[in-house]
């Protein structure tokens, strides 16, 4: 059996509810100082014992939602942040950074682009206490050289959930998972090549939804194989498609996608990826449940022609 052992606290402080004050620069490099002012509302929580921090941000005078998906990598000590608005049910490009030695602030940044053109952008958090919080975001268009803030939000705590946005839900697919489950899991060893052999464990999940079912998320907690899984699926309501991403909590990165749908009761998601150094397609199979569910992934080396089967999962709901 795994002992977990906690790497990181860093977005510890964010966990709960707050209202958020939102500033926003009217236009960007163009001289501006104009400001439109409105206020939200947040909710945050952590995973893998604080190495993944989710928070899901409610607008309601414009009628939308706002997802930062936070991965913390053990090994370089770094934390990628991912952005996700519901008016494009896209993630944008990841900012990297870290925390000062004292936990007072961070800096984090990453390339993006602005109105067709290539920048820079940047995360900075400040002001952190137990009942509040400063956050900034700034524009490059020079390389780093000088930075225009465009984006700024204060955090007062609540002691309440915020109320629900009232706008249209997009989808229901993987409503089935939300809530508990214990897992029966038959793999595959070594997942492609011979000979080969399968064994078995059990494993928990927990899982939830935000942006109201069209982002899906479960942890998952393999004690006898030394680490924690994490699924995070974005749901595209112009393709009417899923991009699930995994994470493992020993790599701290969200790992290539496979994109899918639902159809005649299955899901097939697929995409391409690599394993031992070698280019393979992917595919995970969702049989979807209300008190049993099920999950397979497969491995193909032929572009899809076959299919070599490596992990089952036999889903139980514990509440």
């Amino acid at each position: 059996m795994t002992t977990w052992t906690k790497v990181t606290g860093d977005f510890d402080f964010l966990n709960g509810y707050f209202d958020v004050h939102h500033r926003r620069l009217k236009d960007a490099f163009v001289g501006c100082d104009e400001w439109t002012e409105d206020d939200g509302t947040t909710t945050a929580h952590t995973y893998f014992d604080g190495a993944i921090s989710i928070d899901e941000m409610r607008f309601p005078g414009r009628g939308s939602y706002g997802l930062s998906l936070r991965v913390f990598d053990p090994t370089a000590k770094l934390w990628s942040i991912w952005w996700v608005s519901s008016t494009t049910m896209t993630l944008y490009p990841p900012v990297r950074g870290e925390w000062s030695t004292d936990g007072s602030r961070c800096r984090m940044v990453g390339d993006d682009t602005h109105e067709g053109k290539p920048i820079l952008c940047s995360y900075e958090w400040s002001d952190i206490t137990d009942e509040t919080a400063h956050w900034e975001q700034a524009y490059s268009n020079d390389g780093g050289e000088t930075w225009e803030t465009n984006w700024i939000m204060d955090f007062t705590r609540r002691d309440t959930p915020p109320p629900a946005l009232d706008v249209p839900k997009l989808t229901d697919d993987f409503d089935f998972l939300v809530g508990r489950w214990s897992f029966h899991n038959r793999r595959r060893r070594p997942v492609l090549g011979e000979p080969h052999e399968w064994y078995e464990h059990d494993a928990t999940l927990q899982a939830t939804t935000y942006f109201d079912g069209a982002i899906s998320f479960d942890e998952g907690w393999f004690p006898s194989e030394g680490f924690r899984g994490a699924t995070f699926r974005l749901y595209s309501p112009e393709t009417r498609t899923w991009s699930i991403h995994w994470i493992n909590s020993t790599r701290g990165h969200l790992e290539t996608p496979v994109i899918g749908s639902f159809e005649n009761g299955t899901g097939t998601f697929e995409g391409p990826d690599e394993w031992d150094g070698q280019p393979i397609d992917v595919r995970f199979l969702w049989t979807p449940g209300t008190d049993k569910a099920a999950w397979e992934q497969a491995f193909s080396t032929d572009n899809g022609q076959t299919w070599t089967p490596n992990w089952h999962m036999t889903h139980t709901r514990l509440d």
